[in-house]
C-alpha cells in the first residue's frame, strides 16, 4: 500500500473559507465544471500531473482572504508539491493565527519574508537583507504574503508581529511566466515563481524546476480553460510525470 499523501494546508484553508462564507464566490467563468482540488476545468485538471516532494526548506503562505478562493492563486501550488512542508494561514493585521505565531518564534528555523524591497526603499532600510543562506542546520523557512500587489504591500506593513523578521533577497529571475494575471511591473513575480527562486536560493535546483514545470502546467491549463479547449501536452508534462 502507498503511503498516505500529507494533508493539503491550502485546501483544508479553502474548505474553510467557503464553509464560512456568507456569499457564493463567483470567479471568471463560473458556468465551467471544474475539478473541486485544482480548480481548473475538470477537462484541464493538472491533478494528476501533481507529484508530492520532500524539501529542506518549508514555507509559511500568509494569504489575504480574497486570494484563498480564486481559481487563479499560485501559492496553492507550493502546498500541492510541498504539501508536508507548506503551512497556510489567513493573514489577520491584529489577531495572527497562534499556529503561524509558533512557527515564528521556533528556534530550529530562519524565517525569512520574501518581499520585493528593491521596490521599498523606505522598508529596506529598515530591514535587514539576506542574500545568502548559512549552511547551520536551521530551516529555512520563506513567509509569502500572498495577495495582489496592493494587498501584499499592505499585509507587510500593516503586520508589526512581521517586523523583527529579515527580508530575503531573491536571485535574478530568467522572466515572468505567469500569463493568467497581468500585473503593473514586468519584474513582478507570481508567488509560485517567488517560491522556485526560494528553493534555487536555498541550493535546491530540482525541486526549484519541478515547481517551475508545475507552474508552467498550471498556466497551459488556466489558458485552455478559459479557451474552452483540451490543453496540450508537451515536454513539461513529461518531465513532471517523471516525478511522480
Amino acid at each position: 500500500m502507498l503511503p498516505a499523501r500529507p494533508l493539503n494546508q491550502f485546501l483544508i484553508l479553502r474548505d474553510k473559507r467557503l464553509a464560512e462564507a456568507t456569499r457564493e464566490f463567483l470567479a471568471r467563468g463560473k458556468s465551467v465544471v471544474r475539478c473541486k482540488d485544482c480548480a481548473l476545468a475538470a477537462y484541464a485538471c493538472i491533478c494528476s500531473w501533481r507529484p508530492t516532494l520532500e524539501s529542506r526548506s518549508e514555507f509559511i503562505l500568509l494569504m489575504h482572504r480574497d486570494e484563498v478562493l480564486k481559481p487563479t492563486n499560485t501559492g496553492r501550488l507550493i502546498a500541492d508539491l510541498l504539501p508536508a512542508h507548506t503551512h497556510v494561514f489567513c493573514w489577520s493585521r491584529t489577531e495572527p493565527d497562534p499556529a503561524l505565531l509558533g512557527l515564528l518564534s521556533d528556534p530550529q528555523r530562519r524565517c525569512l519574508i520574501v518581499f520585493p524591497e528593491e521596490a521599498n526603499e523606505a522598508a529596506a532600510k529598515s530591514r535587514q537583507l539576506v542574500v545568502e543562506l548559512p549552511d547551520d542546520g536551521k530551516i529555512n523557512t520563506f513567509v509569502l504574503l500572498d495577495g495582489t500587489w496592493k494587498q501584499s504591500g499592505r499585509m507587510f506593513h500593516l503586520s508589526r508581529w512581521l517586523d523583527d523578521f529579515p527580508c530575503v533577497v531573491l536571485p535574478e529571475a530568467d522572466g515572468r511566466g505567469y500569463a493568467v494575471r497581468k500585473s503593473h511591473q514586468d519584474n513582478y513575480l507570481s508567488t509560485a515563481e517567488a517560491a522556485a527562486l526560494c528553493l534555487q536560493l536555498a541550493n535546491e535546483q530540482i525541486i526549484a524546476e519541478a515547481l517551475g514545470d508545475y507552474f508552467e502546467v498550471f498556466n497551459l491549463h488556466y489558458l485552455a480553460t478559459r479557451a474552452c479547449l483540451p490543453p496540450q501536452k508537451g515536454e513539461v508534462h513529461a518531465r513532471l510525470a517523471q516525478l511522480l
